[in-house]
């Protein structure tokens, strides 16, 4: 076997484990076979993905297949932590019981969103977007009204980004994002057109990723789906989306042709203004998600419009368009993620044990159990980003970056978005103790406390201790080719 043979399989050896547990599961499902052994290979598939991205770590950065791929740190640390996030996915908040095909839809969106990290030609990038896309829109037909309304708004803004991609190699000749960075940087160009084909681009790709303005109807959709497939839809694609969003930006509007001798300073293509788009989506994504949530009973719903406001936080990263902005961005993600997984986690809990989503019939949930309400509560102000918590360590950074000096008013708006969140948070504490004293106390199994401070306990040490994160957040802001 030849190096470059040996690089490819070893770089897609998690993807390939992932194809094969498909082809398995879907035999399995052909058989008639129970669901219980279809979703134990479905988390073993997924768990041993989980070990060999792992091994992947400090490997040597290259291009596959003639620039089709990207092996690098940033790509790495967006693929271990969206394999990462579904493993928890599978064993904390799937259901044995989940319909017979969820498992195969759901590990076939997991394998696009793989390839879509470490895509770097347009093409294959929107191929491997619809990889993740199709499979969730089969899994969201329950509510067939909310879901058709998704699947046209969806549809139509396929078409956009298709066309986006279009004009990028109209203008380029070439769909590989570091041949369309070195000729839109020594070569005159269409700035009209580019700016098109950028802004085709990302709108669609803030759509797949749950951002305002431009995807207001997922929360709708989420309150008729369980929790494993909420978490997909609105975690793992976000994450998985703004790592794609990042890697586009700083790689095709990258200036290839000046030298820059500061370290962690980048250069990027004049009259493009990009870092404004993402700015307003910024602010949209804050201010919706933060506002809207005072209105809001239905926990599922409560839990996709802080994922909204998270998301438009973790935007001013890329903001900043500098390697110390691409690390707190990993940074960030990684906080995000552990808050999200609590939270879920303990709106499962909630609804296994007092059967029901909606905040007016919860309280007896202060007094019920004190630590699943303080664990509660804790994720929440840590999502808000309040002092003492891992949520706090990860705004301060990003609004502490350099880039950032031009955009004070999205600082202002984010610090004003964070002070409804926590108003909210205040009132529904308030609230969730605002029953009788003498109530029945709940019990929590070990597992149920175990997985709780597991997570606590990542939280907490991440609020106390963030310079290892930090450097491997460092690490892994490293793009191939910039």
């Amino acid at each position: 076997m030849n190096t470059e043979t040996f690089n490819i399989l070893f770089n897609f050896l998690p993807e390939i484990t992932l194809a094969v547990i498909i082809i398995i599961l879907n035999i399995v499902n052909s058989a008639n076979s129970r669901n219980t052994l279809a979703y134990y290979i479905y988390a073993g598939g997924i768990i041993a993905a989980v070990i060999f991205t792992l091994m992947q770590a400090y490997y040597a950065q290259q291009i596959l297949f003639s620039g089709a791929f990207t092996a690098d740190s940033f790509g790495y640390a967006g693929r271990l932590i969206v394999i990462c996030l579904m493993a928890y996915n599978a064993i904390a908040l799937c259901s044995k019981n989940s319909e017979r095909f969820y498992f195969s839809f759901s590990l076939l969106s997991a394998l696009g969103v793989m390839l879509a990290i470490q895509a770097s030609n347009i093409f294959v990038f929107f191929t491997a977007i619809m990889v993740v896309m199709i499979p969730l829109y089969l899994i969201h037909l329950k509510n067939l009204k909310t879901s058709i309304k998704y699947y046209i708004v969806s549809s139509v803004l396929t078409a956009v980004l298709l066309y986006g991609a279009t004009l990028l190699y109209g203008l380029s000749a070439s769909g590989d994002y570091l041949h369309i960075s070195g000729y839109i940087s020594l070569n005159p160009f269409n700035t009209l057109v580019l700016l098109m084909a950028v802004l085709m681009i990302i709108l669609p790709l803030a759509f797949y990723a749950n951002l305002a303005p431009v995807n207001l109807i997922y929360p709708l959709l989420a309150e008729e789906q369980n929790e494993g497939t909420v978490f997909h839809f609105t975690i793992v694609n976000t994450v998985a989306v703004l790592f794609i969003i990042a890697r586009f930006i700083f790689t095709v509007l990258h200036d290839s042709n000046i030298f820059i001798q500061s370290a962690g300073e980048l250069s990027f293509i004049q009259n493009i203004n990009w870092k404004l788009l993402l700015a307003v989506i910024s602010a949209c994504s804050m201010v919706f998600g933060s506002f809207v949530l005072l209105w809001q009973y239905d926990l599922k719903k409560i839990f996709t419009y802080i994922t909204i406001s998270q998301a438009g936080y973790l935007l001013m990263g890329l903001i900043a368009g500098s390697r110390d902005g691409l690390s707190m961005f990993v940074f960030g993600v990684i906080v995000f993620a552990i808050n999200s997984a609590a939270l879920l986690y303990i709106i499962k809990l909630i609804k296994i044990h007092f059967n029901t989503y909606t905040i007016t019939e919860l309280k007896t949930f202060g007094s019920s159990n004190k630590f699943l309400f303080v664990t509660f509560i804790y994720f929440l102000v840590s999502s808000a980003g309040f002092p003492l918590t891992a949520g706090f360590n990860s705004k301060l950074l990003l609004y502490s970056l350099s880039g950032l000096s031009g955009f004070i008013w999205l600082i202002i708006v984010g610090i004003v978005s964070q002070t409804v969140f926590l108003y909210f948070i205040f009132r529904q504490t308030i609230y969730f103790f605002s029953a009788p004293k003498n109530v029945n106390k709940l019990k929590l199994s070990d597992l149920n406390h175990t997985v709780l401070l597991i997570l606590l306990i990542s939280a907490i040490f991440i609020s106390v201790v963030i310079y290892p994160f930090t450097n491997w957040a460092n690490y892994c802001s490293k793009i191939f080719g910039i």
